[in-house]
């Protein structure tokens, strides 16, 4: 999010080439005013034309996928990783799965297709291309298998250039990786011949290739039945495969058609020449799922890249109140089609050339392509605010000034809470006789891109303070600070947050009592937590006794990772992978832990695992911690290591611990964490079994990292 008013909305639904080509020129011309989202099941998007070198082992998965995580972070975008069940067009909502819908006031998608499947061809029994993310760990575990059970009899359902391609791609790896195996290769074709879209050269040359590499051409073949690997034509022929990989035709998926967009017979989205959907001008599609009413076109990656500029430029035409332009596709392209080994088919109009050259003319377009998403630029030119005409000239008030309309805010709270919004000024707890009631606040600014999930997050960091001390999360009081913007961005923005509370609140049994809320230059989410406990059940991060063995319940590293984040060198799958360790609460963990005797217990955050062990010691006693036991997030070591990336609070961590000359893998010891696990000390005889349960209980991580002893301080074994 920037510093300026929120004056549109703009949603991206889907990681295809159009969409990412549209970030990258968004971050190169940033719009102020302009909230965008982008919405992915995945936080990674393949290229498709990378596919087939992956495949036949010539790139790894980091050459082929283009990072959505850190692409969103430079174009300035929120991104929230999710799946989308609808669109509600007369209500400019994007209904998401488990959470609530987001508001937009363009939309664009970019969602790919399925495969086009008979009834009768069940996906167990096959191995469809689409989506790219489901096949590659598919072709992983087809791998495995062929290692271990061997396999004779491969086939490839589709002989267009993806089908061919791919058929190539997959007997060179196998070939290359296993010598010794003997295995037969099948191509199966609907039409008489192979590459009906190219010319009769280059058909030529690859049923030569067919030829010369054993591949088995199966001629007007519509697969009608693939159970238990029997493949079965419309006229009654049989082949009995151990393996069928489909490349056909693609196909569209239900939901446009649902939400009430025009479809064409096989479902595609239909657009007009600006790509705006025919029944909704600020709603555009592109890609695979589209389909130009009056250029219609093949479903290649090439069209899907070369429609991203003519999708930014005419978004920003819309938004700043102008006509879109029409955008012709070219007819014909330059295909260069690779055969396996490092050699590839180049084919336009009526020519056709082959050789080494081809595949090494392939890899350089397609590497500098993927480059461009790599290798961001940094930008330091202040954008021009070109919305701000949607906003009066009036300064907007501080103190009570700022807080939020109170007609948008009874609205939120009426949608989310029903009848039990609270009404009073002030919230009325009653103690129960024998109980101490506890609490505790803590306060963020925006960390992650995605309100929703940063609501929950940090109400899992606020309610830990709780269940350190094995207390009972009672009610929170929310303090929110959102960003100025037009009254349907600002709720919009505020039922996600809002949302987001309530529902971790339903998971933890507490309620949400009453808060306050403002409008500033930034998102923070802050909650004040009350809590309770019987008086003389409360753990304290005091009592450990020597002998004592430690046990942490999440891994560490969230620091360094979002500081690496920031900088947009953080990987998706680690962000992702923290994100769900992070929205990971401690309640589950305090529960199993009333089971065993605790002598003392923290919650891991600001002061890292050796400040807060730091806290537990006492002149009588200190802590030994064993480094190699310290379970760590995925990443997490590469960018203090790799990156050179450590957080804010870091150096202060460190010095403060007093562990400055500890060995370079103990920086992790200082990384500050977000919403962190619990540490308890126990008695050595009960360690095991309470790390066993909480293992069990979900906590996958959880690990003994260390042992209270008769020194003092903080010492560190490797």
């Amino acid at each position: 999010m920037n510093n300026f008013p929120i004056a549109r909305e703009l949603v991206l639904v889907g990681g295809g080439h159009s969409h990412v080509i549209f970030l990258r020129m968004l971050g190169m011309k940033p719009v102020p005013g302009l909230k965008t989202t982008l919405i992915s099941p995945d936080t990674r998007t393949p290229y498709s034309g990378m596919l087939p070198g992956l495949i036949a082992g010539h790139y790894g998965e980091d050459e082929v996928y283009i990072d959505l995580v850190p692409l969103c972070r430079f174009a300035g975008v929120d991104f929230i990783q999710s799946e989308v069940g609808a669109v509600n067009l007369s209500e400019q909502t994007v209904a998401l799965s488990g959470r609530p819908s987001v508001h937009y006031d363009f939309l664009s998608l970019d969602i790919g297709s399925t495969p086009a499947l008979d009834a009768s061809i069940s996906g167990s029994d096959i191995i469809p291309v689409k989506p790219i993310s489901t096949f590659l760990t598919r072709w992983n575990a087809f791998v495995e298998r062929f290692e271990s059970e061997g396999v004779s009899d491969i086939g490839f359902v589709g002989a267009g250039a993806g089908g061919v391609e791919l058929c190539f791609a997959v007997q060179h790896s196998l070939r290359k990786k296993f010598p010794d195996r003997a295995f037969r290769t099948h191509l199966f074709t609907e039409g008489k011949t192979i590459l009906s879209e190219f010319n009769t050269s280059t058909r030529i040359q690859f049923e030569r290739l067919l030829t010369k590499k054993n591949i088995q051409l199966h001629r007007e073949f519509r697969a009608i039945s693939a159970a238990g690997g029997l493949l079965v034509s419309a006229d009654a022929r049989e082949v009995q495969l151990d393996e069928t990989f489909w490349i056909t035709q693609a196909g569209a998926q239900s939901w446009p058609a649902a939400s009430g967009f025009a479809v064409d017979a096989a479902g595609f989205i239909q657009v007009e020449d600006t790509l705006q959907t025919l029944n909704s001008d600020n709603v555009f599609a592109v890609g695979d799922c589209a389909r130009m009413v009056n250029h219609p076109r093949p479903k290649a990656g090439v069209y899907a890249v070369r429609q991203g500029k003519p999708l930014f430029r005419n978004v920003m035409a819309l938004l700043l109140g102008t006509n879109p332009k029409p955008y012709r596709p070219q007819s014909s392209f330059l295909s260069l089609i690779s055969t396996g080994p490092r050699h590839a088919i180049a084919s336009r109009s009526g020519l056709s050339l082959g050789g080494n050259w081809a595949w090494c003319w392939k890899n350089w377009i397609d590497t500098r392509f993927m480059r461009r998403f790599s290798e961001l630029p940094i930008m330091r030119e202040e954008p021009e605010n070109i919305l701000q005409a949607e906003f009066d000239d009036k300064m907007h008030c501080g103190g009570c000034g700022s807080k939020v309309a109170s007609d948008l805010l009874r609205e939120v709270l009426k949608d989310i809470l029903s009848e039990s919004a609270p009404t009073d000024d002030a919230a009325k707890i009653e103690i129960p006789a024998g109980k101490t009631l506890l609490q505790s606040v803590d306060h963020f600014r925006s960390f992650v891109n995605d309100p929703y999930l940063q609501a929950r997050i940090a109400l899992c960091h606020s309610m830990s303070d709780i269940y350190a001390c094995g207390g009972t999360p009672h009610s929170v009081l929310a303090s929110l600070t959102l960003p100025f913007g037009k009254p349907g961005a600002t709720k919009s923005l505020l039922t996600q947050i809002l949302r987001g509370t309530v529902d971790q609140l339903q998971e933890e049994g507490a309620t949400l009592i009453g808060g306050h809320t403002s409008e500033g230059l930034e998102l923070s989410i802050g909650y004040t937590v009350n809590g309770t406990i019987a008086s003389a059940d409360a753990w304290s991060k005091q009592g450990s006794s020597p002998g004592d063995v430690l046990v942490l319940t999440k891994p560490l590293g969230s620091g360094t990772i979002f500081a690496a984040d920031m900088r947009h060198l953080a990987k998706g799958p680690w962000v992702s992978a923290a994100l769900l360790q992070m929205a990971r609460s401690n309640s589950d963990a305090a529960k199993i832990a009333r089971d065993f005797t605790i002598h003392a217990c923290t919650d891991i955050t600001g002061f890292g695992l050796a400040g807060h062990c730091l806290e537990m010691t006492n002149p009588n006693i200190g802590i030994e911690l064993q480094l190699s036991n310290v379970p760590v997030m995925n990443g997490a070591a590469e960018c203090l290591h790799a990156l050179g990336i450590t957080s804010s609070l870091h150096e202060a961590n460190k010095r403060s611990s007093g562990l400055s000359g500890t060995n370079s893998d103990a920086e992790i010891l200082f990384d500050p964490q977000t919403s962190g696990g619990l540490l308890f000390s126990v008695p050595a005889e009960e360690s095991e079994k309470l790390v066993l349960r909480l293992v069990s209980g979900g906590y996958s991580q959880a690990a003994i990292v260390g042992q209270v002893t008769n020194s003092t301080g903080i010492q560190v074994v490797a």
